[in-house]
């Protein structure tokens, strides 16, 4: 067998391997190096294939897949400065705790060193974030390292002790081939032949993912019997619907609202005493009740309040992430904390029933938060077309729709929504904030509703410069068409990077536009169209449900679709002020409808506002 027939075969037992750690897409972008694993990949069973001719857009792509389906997806790239393209992508994986498998083809060692073309030292560029990085032999020099493999892909879906980090994660498969690279069409098939005839012998079986043992945990220094709040971060688990169920059956014990990130699936849960518009109430901390007791579920929000609040405050505080057993407090305020999940934690409540005290402080929040939602849907309901505006008439329209998936662009999106957006109805709402960049937002989402599939929309709302700065991710509309997914997306043109109005910079000496908010000319429904992705223009508030409705077929057709909103970044800016400084300075008025309902009371057909 010469060496061309040899690479294919190991080709095939390392996809082998990958299918039995639960790898299902397999993002393939193009090489000769890479050529082995590539055909592979085209012969490997239940494998589901997507290509790209951007690695940097095909890594986050397999973000998408992943934070969509729960389990780890790999990316191939050939050799040299491709790997590097895998970096941002990977950074992100590393801190979101996302379990990326990087499989990159490498020129032979003795071809590297010596001027040799497309070399490079590919194997230490992914080092300061991955899980593992594995060096495989040439193939032919010896056996292949089936368990070295499963090491490095077990220690991706964590939580582990490689390399010091104990969270899923990134890990780093290099693989080096010798030329001839590439089979003929007879070599090919003898290799099939070859392979095939080892399976039906026993040979070479995919390894099933074991389950983890139950895990479990001290006690934490919380009294449940006294009244307390829960304060939920971005939810970065595998498993959201056994996630919702342990919140849900805390609360049922402790009484304890739940102030919930926009990103935390938890936010319209009707069952839940959920407080979405802490970050308006906490301008005004005196005016919500004060806990002895808080439980933080995962990261901290982006909340600059609720960080403040939390810093402040004398209440124990507790901490509590999914499979992740990293420092995630940079408040330094945690007095005990557990990377277990909060199954544990649930397993270990005693019965009993939420006290009045604990019902009492429920109670004053909730009555804030329900006095909250009227007063913003008086304050928007006849707002001109502005970025906060958006974040609570979206929202407002989701309400309407069947399960959506909605992917909030880092920057102001995720920063409105988590202010203004008050739901009513339980959406997948999900950001990427690992290294809160704009790196890769359109492939991110694109992942998304591959995901999601034909039967659950997507919708992206993104800046223009986020946007712009993954174009590339436009090139999936063709693959999310062939498979039946679709994806909307509402862009908030904003002229520029909108979110530096919202700090300290601007002050006349320089030029803001030069240095930081960057417009560009670029015409974003050409530039899409030129992609074969439809658009139209958002030009009255009052057009905002046609226009989705619009946006939503066009992508059911196309696969992708664009709605531009044209807004204006100072304007928006003096929105949120307007709109804090009036919350601030509001009386506390009794409430129009009376008493607030208990949660899960709160109609949709009664309250609601409509965008229209």
């Amino acid at each position: 067998m010469d060496q061309a027939a040899i690479n294919l075969l190991w080709s095939l037992q390392l996809w082998q391997v990958l299918r039995g750690a639960g790898v299902v897409h397999g993002v393939i972008c193009p090489g000769s190096r890479s050529g082995p694993l590539a055909v592979a990949a085209t012969l490997t069973p239940g494998l589901v294939r997507h290509t790209s001719i951007d690695e940097r857009s095909a890594a986050f792509l397999a973000l998408g897949l992943i934070r969509g389906t729960g389990a780890p997806v790999a990316v191939l790239t050939t050799s040299g400065s491709a790997v590097a393209h895998l970096l941002p992508a990977c950074s992100e994986a590393d801190l979101g705790g996302l379990p990326l498998v990087l499989l990159t083809a490498d020129r032979p060692l003795h071809r590297k060193h010596c001027g040799a073309n497309q070399t490079a030292p590919q194997e230490e560029f992914l080092l300061a974030c991955v899980r593992r990085m594995v060096q495989l032999p040439l193939p032919g020099t010896t056996t292949f390292p089936k368990a070295l493999v499963q090491e490095a892909l077990a220690a991706a879906r964590g939580p582990h002790h490689h390399g010091g980090v104990q969270a899923p994660g990134p890990t780093h498969v290099n693989q080096p081939f010798e030329e001839p690279l590439h089979t003929s069409k007879a070599q090919l098939q003898a290799v099939r032949r070859q392979w095939l005839g080892q399976q039906s012998d026993g040979v070479a079986h995919p390894t099933p993912a074991t389950d983890r043992p139950t895990a479990t945990c001290s006690p934490p220094p919380l009294d449940w019997d006294q009244p307390g709040v829960i304060v939920a971060g971005p939810y970065r688990g595998q498993d959201l619907a056994a996630y919702q169920h342990h919140v849900t059956q805390l609360v049922r014990r402790t009484g304890w609202p739940v102030l919930a990130d926009p990103c935390s699936g938890l936010r319209g849960l009707g069952d839940l005493p959920v407080v979405s518009g802490y970050d308006l109430l906490l301008t005004a901390p005196r005016r919500v009740p004060t806990p002895g007791q808080i439980l933080r579920l995962g990261p901290c929000s982006p909340s600059q309040r609720l960080s403040a609040w939390l810093e402040r405050t004398t209440a124990v505080q507790v901490q509590v992430c999914e499979q992740d057993q990293r420092l995630w407090d940079p408040l330094g305020r945690t007095h005990w904390r557990s990377g277990q999940g909060l199954a544990p934690l649930v397993a270990q409540l005693s019965p009993g029933q939420p006290t009045a005290a604990a019902m009492d402080l429920q109670q004053g929040w909730w009555q804030q938060q329900h006095r909250l939602q009227q007063w913003l849907d008086h304050q928007l309901e006849a707002s001109p077309l502005t970025e906060p505006w958006l974040a609570w008439a979206i929202c407002r329209w989701l309400d309407q729709q069947p399960p959506t998936t909605v992917l909030l662009a880092s920057s102001s999106p995720v920063r409105d929504w988590e202010s203004f957006a008050q739901p009513r109805c339980p959406h997948h709402v999900t950001c990427f904030r690992g290294v809160s960049g704009i790196d890769g937002t359109l492939s991110l989402a694109a992942g998304l509703a591959m995901a999601s599939g034909p039967s659950r929309p997507t919708i992206l709302v993104s800046g223009d410069l986020a946007l712009l700065h993954d174009s590339n991710g436009w090139l999936w509309r063709p693959q999310l068409q062939s498979c039946g997914a679709h994806l909307l997306v509402v862009l908030i043109a904003n002229g520029g990077g909108g979110i530096f109005e919202q700090l300290p910079i601007r002050n006349g000496a320089f030029s803001m536009e030069e240095l930081f908010t960057m417009p560009q000319s670029v015409d974003q429904l050409a530039l899409a169209a030129a992609h074969g992705v439809p658009g139209h223009t958002l030009n009255q508030p009052g057009q905002l449900a046609r226009a989705l409705e619009q946006g939503s077929r066009q992508a059911r057709r196309h696969g992708m679709a664009l709605l531009h909103c044209p807004t204006h970044a100072r304007r928006d800016h003096r929105q949120r002020q307007r709109l804090r400084a009036a919350w601030l300075a509001q009386d506390g008025a009794p409430l129009e409808t009376g008493e607030p309902p208990c949660h899960g009371d709160e109609s949709p057909a009664t309250s609601h506002v409509s965008p229209t």
